[in-house]
C-alpha cells in the first residue's frame, strides 16, 4: 500500500508540476510574469499579420513587445529579491538551520528570475522574427 502511495506521488503530470513550480515561485508572481508571456506571444501574432499587410504600426508592436519581456525580468528579479528575504527571514528564526536548509530556500527564491529571463527571451525572440519580417523602410533601402 505504502508502496503505491509513493509511486503516485512521483508520477505526476505535467501540469501537477508547472503548477507545484508556480507556488514555490511565488503564485502571485508568477502569474504576472506568465500573463505578460501571453500578452508578448499575442503581441508577436498580431505584429506577423501587421507585416504580412506592410503595415508601418509594427514599429510600436515591436518596442511594446521589448518593454513587455523586460517588465517579466524585472518583475522576476524583484520576485526573486521579495523571496530572498523572507527565506533569510525564515531560517533566521531556526537555530539549527542546515546548509541543505538554505539551499532549499535559495533554490525557490530562484524560480521567479528563472521564469522572467524565460520570457524576456522569448519576447526578444519575438522581436527579432518581427524585424525579419517588417517591411524596409524608403531610408533602410
Amino acid at each position: 500500500m505504502i508502496v503505491l502511495a509513493i509511486q503516485q506521488e512521483t508520477q505526476k503530470g505535467f501540469f501537477q508540476e508547472i503548477g507545484g513550480r508556480f507556488e514555490d515561485g511565488g503564485f502571485t508572481i508568477m502569474m504576472l510574469i506568465l500573463i505578460m508571456g501571453i500578452i508578448g506571444l499575442a503581441l508577436l501574432v498580431k505584429g506577423i499579420w501587421l507585416a504580412k499587410n506592410q503595415d508601418p504600426k509594427i514599429h510600436r508592436n515591436i518596442t511594446l513587445i521589448n518593454s513587455l519581456g523586460l517588465f517579466a525580468l524585472v518583475l522576476g528579479v524583484f520576485g526573486q529579491l521579495l523571496h530572498l528575504i523572507n527565506t533569510l527571514d525564515y531560517l533566521s528564526s531556526f537555530e539549527g538551520t542546515t546548509p541543505r536548509d538554505f539551499a532549499d530556500g535559495l533554490k525557490m527564491t530562484m524560480l521567479p528570475s528563472l521564469f522572467g529571463a524565460f520570457v524576456f527571451l522569448l519576447t526578444r525572440f519575438s522581436t527579432i522574427v518581427l524585424n525579419f519580417f517588417r517591411p524596409l523602410s524608403k531610408r533602410e533601402i
